[in-house]
């Protein structure tokens, strides 16, 4: 999965989280309002009443008498704080259950207390509003998650820039290679340390490479001439008047050297397969070359009664593949 769709999966499951919250917070609040609003009515619905009290009408002809009850009490005492009640009531216009504030206010008119009661049936949010708000949240969700996918895309590219530059990079890096991994530049701190230790890395691999890819061929090339002139010169001790014990000391000794042999000829292959190329071509100084290895034979050729003549001059550079 990509880094820019995890992203999204991730910011998906906060804002439904988020959401859900926000949701349930709505709702309760919604709820709540709807409670204070009705008391806030009840209670003008009371100051109404009251003043009607006070100044001697008939309250019986008021549009809301059906839902006020005014009761005498016995003495008039000291200041009531109102009280409100909160109860579900079976309501006939409805034909359910349904919740009804009763808000309860004490006034004195002419030297006689009064209570003041007056209800209402409170229509909660859920029977009218919660599949409209439900329906909000949702696409809310929905636009929310489309503009995310839209700008994850967008927004990604650019600041993912250096970071898939970084990854094609690593893709094409050969150790072989003579320059530096190529790593672009970024604004942003955990990419550039990113790239440095990329660099440090690679360096340090290239020169490990470069070592080891030396030693290799030098060890090789090293150990083909002596192992040359051993079995020379033990084919050379083969072929005088032995006994059969030397003779057999002697073929063991020349079959340990052709296993060395092939030994150092499957190091060379061995080297050029891990390294995929072919030892560079560079210039060799022939004419030390050939001396050191007339000096390697000389003791070889004196036993055959050979001479051996150099006629190459000297400083002389040759090409070897």
């Amino acid at each position: 999965m990509k880094l820019n769709y995890r992203y999204t999966l991730a910011y998906a499951f906060i804002t439904f989280f988020v959401l859900s919250i926000g949701f349930a917070i709505v709702y309760a609040a919604l709820s709540r309002s709807v409670t204070q609003a009705t008391i806030g009515q009840l209670a003008h619905l009371n100051e109404v009443v009251t003043m009607q009290l006070r100044s001697e009408r008939d309250y019986s002809t008021h549009p809301a008498q059906a839902n006020v009850r005014i009761s005498r009490l016995a003495a008039p005492g000291p200041p009531l704080a109102r009280t409100v009640q909160v109860r579900n009531e079976w309501d006939a216009t409805w034909q359910a259950q349904v919740e009804v504030v009763r808000l309860t206010t004490y006034a004195v008119v002419r030297g006689q207390a009064y209570a003041i009661t007056s209800k209402a049936a409170v229509v909660k949010p859920a029977d009218i509003y919660f599949t409209g708000l439900v329906l909000v949240f949702a696409w809310t969700f929905v636009f929310l998650i489309a503009l995310v996918i839209i700008l994850s895309e967008v927004i990604s590219w650019h600041i993912l820039k250096p970071f898939n530059t970084t990854l094609r990079g690593i893709e094409l890096f050969q150790l072989g290679q003579k320059s530096n991994i190529a790593l672009a530049p970024s604004r942003t701190r955990e990419f550039n340390v990113l790239n440095e230790f990329l660099a440090k890395m690679t360096t340090r691999a290239q020169r490990d490479y470069q070592g080891l890819k030396e030693f290799s061929e030098n060890a090789s090339h090293e150990l083909q001439t002596p192992i040359a002139s051993m079995k020379a010169k033990l084919e050379l001790l083969m072929d005088s008047e032995l006994s059969e014990k030397q003779l057999t000391w002697l073929t063991t000794m020349h079959d340990e050297l052709e296993r060395l042999t092939k030994i150092n000829h499957s190091l060379t292959l061995l080297a050029r397969l891990e390294h995929y190329e072919s030892r560079p071509n560079t210039f060799v100084n022939f004419s030390q070359l050939v001396s050191a290895t007339e000096a390697t034979f000389a003791d070889l050729a004196e036993m055959k009664g050979l001479s051996i003549r150099q006629q190459v001059p000297p400083g002389v550079q040759v090409l070897f593949d």
